[in-house]
């Protein structure tokens, strides 16, 4: 009787702990506040030197810089963002992959991306871009 409440108990318990682990939807506040660096485009890797970023504010406004600088204010719903007033800067930059990020990140935003944050890894994705960035608060 004892061997059949323990493992019981112990089967429960693990029932409970998995569900722990189910992925959330992510709410404005898991974002806001926090700025995040680009480390990856496409596959490719990004120099951290270039220092490109996004960082969402309060109400969902967002900052950040590829090449040139850009911000607006996004919406999130089930799992992505759109901003539909996106201003940036329209500066040429040395650095072609820079470049073409402007016009990605821009598109990304505008058209509205899948986004998710796992392990303080953020993903902003469609079927045709994916960009990785890894969490880098300033404080």
């Amino acid at each position: 009787m004892k061997k059949t409440s323990l493992l019981t108990a112990l089967f429960t318990a693990s029932l409970v702990l998995s569900g722990c682990e189910e992925s959330k939807t992510l709410q404005e506040v898991d974002l806001m506040h926090h700025r995040f660096v680009l480390t990856k485009a496409n596959g490719q890797d990004i120099s951290l030197d270039d220092q490109a970023e996004i960082i969402f504010g309060e109400n969902m406004t967002i900052t950040g810089k590829m090449c040139n600088h850009f911000s607006g204010k996004v919406t999130l719903d089930n799992d992505s963002i759109k901003g539909s007033s996106i201003v940036m800067t329209k500066m040429l930059c040395n650095d072609d992959q820079l470049n073409q990020l402007d016009y990605v990140i821009e598109k990304l935003i505008t058209d509205g991306t899948n986004i998710e944050l796992k392990n303080n890894q953020l993903t902003l994705k469609n079927d045709n871009n994916r960009l990785v960035y890894q969490l880098k608060d300033l404080m």
